[in-house]
């Protein structure tokens, strides 16, 4: 069995190392001066806002881009919205101008006054975290979330206790607010607010605005992760035939990925089996034929594809059953 298992990560670390040489070679060039798009709202995120959105933790934290970037009527300032904040490019104390989140936070939650130190026992609650700098303290699920995130240097510090909204437990800090989902599970009960939203709602801006636009050049965007999709001709299959097995290989903009290599690790009844599959086409599809001669009926047949394209990676599994 031991060696077995060595063969097994033997086998795919040689395919791995010259798998990435080999997409290296036929990956498109990365270079675009355009921005990063989000399939899922339909707008691209200013290359001026990339790098601060990033450190923010990106789409988990900021969400998608829900308009594209455009000067404010108000401030002046070149502005993003996002589903949970909103990011402007505006000068700083010396005049200097720099990305900054606008504190959403304050802006539609308010600042509650500060806790009274000498009339609550602040710090001696094991389960909360108490911030001189706003007079608020952040607990329990909040503060996992809270510290897990960032803390204040993405969120700021809390403007508010928890309070309900709406019959949520919710809390607000300068840029975001948190929200208490107890209905789901343990590990993702907190979720922040969608105050991006919201606040662009209430400043009356053109709801055009938030209508998608889809670059007409999608397809010359970078490959920045890899997503896999696969499929089998026969989910139940009889052991004198040969299956038909597909795989399909798109970019973060649902675009096909041209050039991706694939190894086809099968799991039969009488062992595990290796094989290359063509290069991803146009249409990111690769697509080979399994012989199941010899495997015995009623068993699953397992299948693990692993996917190189330039420096990204990713796995996907299915299966099928040879039935008689």
């Amino acid at each position: 069995m031991r060696r077995a298992g060595l063969r097994v990560v033997l086998t795919a670390a040689v395919f791995m190392a010259s798998a990435v040489a080999l997409a290296v070679s036929v990956a498109a060039d990365a270079s675009h001066e355009g921005g990063r798009y989000s399939p899922e709202t339909g707008h691209t995120l200013d290359t001026v806002f990339e790098a601060f959105y990033d450190g923010l933790g990106g789409a988990a934290v900021v969400g998608h881009p829900i308009t594209e970037s455009f000067v404010d009527p108000y401030s002046e300032f070149l502005i993003q919205y996002f589903e949970n904040a909103r990011l402007e490019y505006a000068p700083n104390t010396v005049g200097e101008f720099e990305v900054r989140l606008t504190e959403l936070g304050v802006l539609l939650g308010g600042w509650d006054l500060p806790l009274e130190v000498d009339r609550f026992p602040i710090g001696n609650n094991p389960g909360c975290r108490y911030y001189p700098e706003s007079g608020h303290q952040v607990c329990h699920a909040f503060l996992d979330y809270f510290d897990a995130q960032g803390g204040p240097t993405v969120f700021g510090f809390p403007v508010t206790e928890f309070r309900f909204e709406n019959g949520r437990m919710v809390q607000y800090f300068q840029d975001f607010r948190l929200d208490w989902y107890p209905e789901y599970k343990e590990g993702a009960r907190i979720r922040v607010a969608a105050l991006g939203r919201e606040h662009f709602r209430r400043m009356g801006y053109e709801p055009s605005l938030l209508e998608p636009i889809v670059p007409e050049d999608l397809e010359d965007y970078p490959v920045l992760d890899i997503r896999l999709s696969s499929s089998v001709l026969k989910p139940l299959i009889g052991s004198d035939e040969t299956q038909q097995v597909y795989l399909v290989v798109s970019d973060q903009n649902r675009q096909p990925v041209t050039g991706a290599v694939a190894l086809l690790t099968i799991y039969l009844s009488d062992g595990i089996h290796f094989r290359m599959m063509p290069i991803t086409d146009a249409a990111g599809v690769t697509q080979i034929d399994i012989s199941l001669e010899g495997t015995v009926p009623g068993s699953r047949v397992a299948l693990e594809y692993t996917v190189v394209y330039g420096n990204l990676s990713a796995i996907t599994r299915d299966s099928f059953y040879v039935w008689y």
